[in-house]
């Protein structure tokens, strides 16, 4: 079975898909209105109030799955732009307007990248107000910055037609429209690692998809799976 599965409720998409994927066809996509227990990387809390769009798509045996990430994150750019709005990326999974936070990402492994899923959750329409109540400052909706109404489903569909287009090639391919968009590049960042801290200039993105950055000691690489980036002084 392929397809979209519009449902009500569930524990997460991507829980949805991994307890099915034996049976699903490559590029099953899942939207649910509300996940009760969504997460995003690292554990974190996933609110899926009713202005997001929750998505997850199932790729089977996807090439470079170090990367998939990244390349996840250039659909979900290619899919936004095609309402008019132009999105970048903040190293390693948030996709960004007008320097908010309008999408994250989460892509897990099954089976040892035998099969990965792909989460997916927009802002469609929550509003600033929202946003500052939840303590979430740097977030934004779709509505907010364009003062009109995506419809879900549209965006659902695009999102999946664009994140199979993406999946399909190598990062290597892509590598050149993912530097153009990421927003942290040749900025001061703050390295994070459980309580550490520690601060350095991302300088250039590897071929791998890690982030090249730079201190007083040198030039080293920053794997997504080990850390979070902040700016120096912010989000950005």
């Amino acid at each position: 079975m392929s397809g979209i599965f519009y449902l009500d409720e569930t524990t997460s998409t991507n829980d949805w898909l991994k307890e099915r994927c034996d049976e699903l066809s490559d590029g099953a996509c899942v939207t649910a209105e509300r996940q009760t227990l969504g997460r995003g990387r690292r554990g974190h809390a996933w609110d899926t109030a009713a202005g997001m769009l929750a998505m997850s798509v199932l790729l089977k045996d996807p090439p470079d799955f170090m990367t998939l990430t990244a390349r996840v994150g250039l659909a979900v750019c290619d899919a936004i732009e095609e309402f008019g709005i132009k999105a970048f990326i903040k190293w390693s999974n948030d996709i960004i307007i007008e320097n908010r936070k309008v999408c994250g990402i989460l892509c897990e492994s099954v089976r040892k990248g035998e099969y990965v899923i792909c989460g997916i959750g927009v802002n469609i329409s929550q509003s600033d107000d929202y946003f500052r109540k939840i303590g979430l400052p740097n977030a934004v909706s779709l509505k907010t910055v364009t003062n009109k109404d995506i419809p879900k489903k549209a965006l659902c569909e695009k999102i999946l037609e664009k994140v199979i287009i993406r999946s399909k090639q190598t990062f290597c391919e892509c590598y050149d429209e993912y530097k153009a968009r990421l927003l942290n590049l040749g900025r001061e960042v703050k390295l994070i690692r459980g309580n550490e801290e520690q601060l350095a200039r991302a300088v250039d993105i590897a071929e791998n998809g890690c982030l090249i950055c730079e201190n007083e000691s040198g030039r080293f690489e920053v794997n997504s799976g080990e850390v979070s980036i902040r700016g120096k002084d912010g989000y950005l």
